[in-house]
């Protein structure tokens, strides 16, 4: 048996064995797929949000939105056929494929053919979990995990507390969301969708969860969801399978290929438990980072109470502004100097410009100018709105990113 690209089946060698029968065909358009760099030298890793660009859509804030802060990380458990809510990723193991879902090669046809049947049961059940997530400018995935819809993305993907949210659910419908906490350091995003039960009022269909103790194996099989160039109508979400390359407690490395628009997507085991949200790629399409479940667990407090902290590394977002030493920092937003052939500088800002809008947010501070900024990630497309000399005046700025990050 021959795969698109050629490759037979019975080369085990390879890195990942390509399975046909699940894998969708992915149309890579190289604009979609964000890359970031500081003169000639890659970052580590690429954003694999979407950041529309026929326009600068502004995001809108949810005010005084109550949150269930109480609300704790549901933990896997096996599924039954009584159980009163049944988490629909999962899947019973075939007989004999023990070795396989602890990481090892298949010896023979029978074998390679019994993992693509359990690749292809997980794949089946992955897309009715996988969901288009929209604001602003920006498009990536996420995946429902519990029966109230709250959804696991990347921080990068939500962008910052409290923002309107337009969930795309696997059949296209489209529901409210908001997003919650972030957790920039590891890009670990929080999402809910508004109503906490179906049309039909039923709870959400949710991903499996693993065990809080349970450890991912170097050449571990794994399966990717996500939807890469963002949503598209006539495509469900599209499914990669590959294998775990490393493993450290705040990143899994698998060879699933991933481009912009897949951030934020499920990565699932052999038993369709989540292990992972896809967050970026490295110099390859198929060297790629996912944050683990641990880090949501740890984290799920804060991210629960739509907190939000840290900077994803590499990727400090700036503008290239100063604060006026004349005016009051903690009352106004007035620019005291603007970098050279920096982000602002290239908008068009000028030293003596009061910002009173970034990103569809008001600005009455240059602290609350800082908030805005580190919600952003390099390379996304925001208005501002300054005063000058009296008059309001709108700029369109691409968020840069720092050097020292």
């Amino acid at each position: 048996m021959v795969d698109g690209s050629g490759n037979t089946f019975e080369n085990f060698a390879c890195k990942s064995t390509r399975i046909p029968s699940i894998v969708t065909a992915i149309h890579t358009r190289s604009s979609l797929v964000h890359d970031v760099r500081r003169g000639d030298r890659m970052l580590p890793g690429v954003i694999l949000a979407i950041f529309c660009l026929a326009g600068v859509a502004v995001s809108q804030e949810v005010p005084g939105t109550q949150e269930r802060s109480s609300l704790k990380i549901p933990v896997f458990e096996p599924t039954s056929p009584d159980s009163a809510v049944v988490a629909a990723t999962y899947v019973s193991i075939e007989p004999g494929i023990d070795r396989l879902l602890r990481g090892d090669d298949p010896r023979d046809l029978k074998e390679l053919k019994a993992l693509q049947r359990q690749q292809s049961k997980v794949a089946e059940k992955v897309h009715r979990v996988t969901v288009n997530l929209q604001h602003g400018s920006t498009q990536g995935s996420g995946v429902i995990i519990n029966e109230d819809g709250y959804i696991l993305t990347a921080a990068h993907v939500a962008g910052k507390p409290k923002q309107r949210i337009t969930v795309v659910l696997h059949d296209g419908r489209r529901v409210e969301g908001i997003s919650m906490g972030v957790n920039r350091d590891n890009d670990a995003g929080l999402v809910r969708i508004l109503k906490n039960r179906d049309d039909n009022n039923q709870p959400w269909a949710h991903a499996a969860l693993p065990a809080m103790d349970e450890r991912l194996k170097v050449g571990q099989w794994c399966i990717a969801g996500g939807h890469p160039g963002g949503w598209m109508p006539d495509r469900p979400s599209v499914i990669r399978v590959g294998r775990i390359l490393r493993v450290t407690d705040t990143t899994i490395v698998t060879d699933c290929s991933l481009i912009g628009g897949d951030s934020g997507g499920p990565l699932f085991d052999l038993q369709g438990k989540l292990i992972g949200i896809h967050s970026r790629i490295g110099v390859d399409v198929d060297d790629n980072m996912h944050v683990p479940m641990k880090v949501f667990m740890t984290s799920w407090d804060r991210l629960a109470n739509s907190e939000a902290w840290g900077t994803l590394p590499g990727f400090k977002p700036v503008i290239g502004v100063t604060a006026s030493r004349t005016s009051d920092a903690k009352k106004e937003c007035v620019i005291g100097s603007v970098s050279a052939n920096g982000p602002a500088a290239q908008a068009g800002v000028k030293p003596g410009d009061q910002i009173v809008r970034f990103n569809g947010s008001e600005i009455t501070s240059f602290d609350r100018l800082k908030e805005e900024v580190d919600a952003t990630v390099p390379g996304e497309r925001v208005t501002l709105e300054v005063l000058r000399e009296g008059k309001r005046v709108t700029l369109r700025l691409i968020v840069g990113v720092s050097d020292e990050s």
